[in-house]
């Protein structure tokens, strides 16, 4: 339906065209006529379906003006041609970019605007033609401006599109990449053929997850991409990256869920929950990804074999869960830098906060605190 509504400029031409062939109008006129449609309209057409080229529509102005000539040879008004007249100055001036198309847009509306003096009771008519004009242009301004706000807005998506597969390779793939790493260092340094073979079977493990996660990621991004642009065409709306983040953490149903990730992550990790039961569904797998991210570091920055210590308590209808590690042989590095940031949109979310810091005996404690019954905006998605 949209795009019939931009092309309904066309329903006037061969309206007005049959009414002065029907009026006989004189062979002058006719000939302007039959020059301006034969030379401006495929030019038009040509400018409707590819946007934003004025290259071609100069050569409409000059069949346009051809015209006009033999309207005032004829000494009467030409509708069609000027009708095709002001089509064409609102498209140059929707697509003008340089002063060939500023010339244009002057000499064909002024063109116009002489036209009519040569009929009788010539000023009416160009006042009236002079109001048409400025409509025109006034239209052409307003694509213009519609066009380079959505260009904008498709920038916008593009970056925010960039930004949440950014932030799913740190989340998802990160962790999955980090524990390689350790393990292959442990393998490398271990003269234990048990021990090898047990990092390999990890390693390939944590490989498989990884490229699952990156193939339904592209998967993802290839599909939402589409009907993002879309979005942003009809709509005129931009998707949120952090609703678009947040939507796809990874799923946490229970408090099983943190039991199994410090259980992955070795024997010199523990856990300590004591919850009610009442605790919102929401809540988990931000708890999840907090846990994630913070053995993660831990892996990273303080190694593998340092002690970890995660309690999980609740406080006056507030949830608080503490990561805490002990000093290690240390890690493989430091990481991107935007772990926390990316925590602290999803922990934002749901109301709650969360900080971290150094220990006073070293080592490093990340404290998170949550509603137990969070009010869930649109933002959240969480449990989507």
């Amino acid at each position: 339906m949209r795009r019939l509504l931009t092309w309904l400029w066309l329903v006037p031409v061969p309206l007005t065209f049959a009414l002065e062939l029907l009026i006989g109008s004189g062979w002058a006129l006719i000939l302007g006529n039959v020059i301006a449609v034969a030379v401006g309209l495929p030019i038009l057409i040509r400018a409707q379906l590819r946007p934003g080229r004025s290259a071609r529509l100069e050569w409409a102005v000059l069949g346009l003006l051809a015209a006009l000539a033999l309207a005032v040879v004829a000494a009467t008004l030409s509708l069609t041609t000027l009708w095709l007249s002001l089509v064409t100055l609102a498209m140059l001036t929707r697509a003008s970019s340089g002063r060939l198309s500023i010339a244009s847009i002057v000499v064909l509306a002024v063109a116009n605007i002489a036209c009519p003096f040569a009929m009788a009771d010539g000023l009416i008519f160009a006042l009236m033609v002079f109001g048409l004009v400025i409509a025109a242009i006034a239209i052409g301004l307003m694509m213009r401006s519609n066009d380079r706000t959505l260009i904008e807005r498709q920038a916008t998506a593009t970056e925010a599109e960039r930004r949440r597969i950014a932030t799913e390779l740190h989340d998802l793939i990160a962790h999955e990449v980090t524990g390689i790493v350790v393990l292959a260092q442990a393998a490398g340094r271990s003269d234990n053929p048990d021990l090898r073979t047990t990092a390999l079977t990890k390693i390939e493990q944590s490989g498989s997850r990884a490229l699952e996660e990156i193939r339904r990621l592209v998967s993802e991004a290839r599909s939402e991409s589409r009907a993002d642009a879309s979005q942003v065409t009809v709509s005129g709306t931009v998707p949120d990256p952090d609703q678009e983040t947040a939507s796809r953490a990874p799923v946490a149903s229970g408090p099983q869920a943190l039991r199994d990730r410090v259980a992955a992550f070795g024997g010199t990790a523990a856990i300590t929950i004591d919850t009610p039961t009442e605790v919102a569904a929401q809540v988990w797998p931000v708890l999840d990804r907090v846990l994630v991210e913070s053995l993660t570091n831990v892996r990273r920055h303080a190694g593998a074999d340092a002690s970890v210590t995660v309690t999980v308590t609740t406080d006056t209808g507030t949830l608080l869960m503490t990561v805490t590690n002990g000093p290690g042989t240390g890690g493989i590095g430091a990481g991107s830098g935007t772990g926390l940031s990316s925590l602290q949109v999803r922990v934002g979310h749901l109301g709650g906060r969360i900080g971290a810091g150094p220990e006073p005996g070293g080592g490093w404690s990340v404290t998170t605190r949550l509603p137990l019954n969070p009010q869930d905006d649109d933002r959240t998605g969480e449990n989507r």
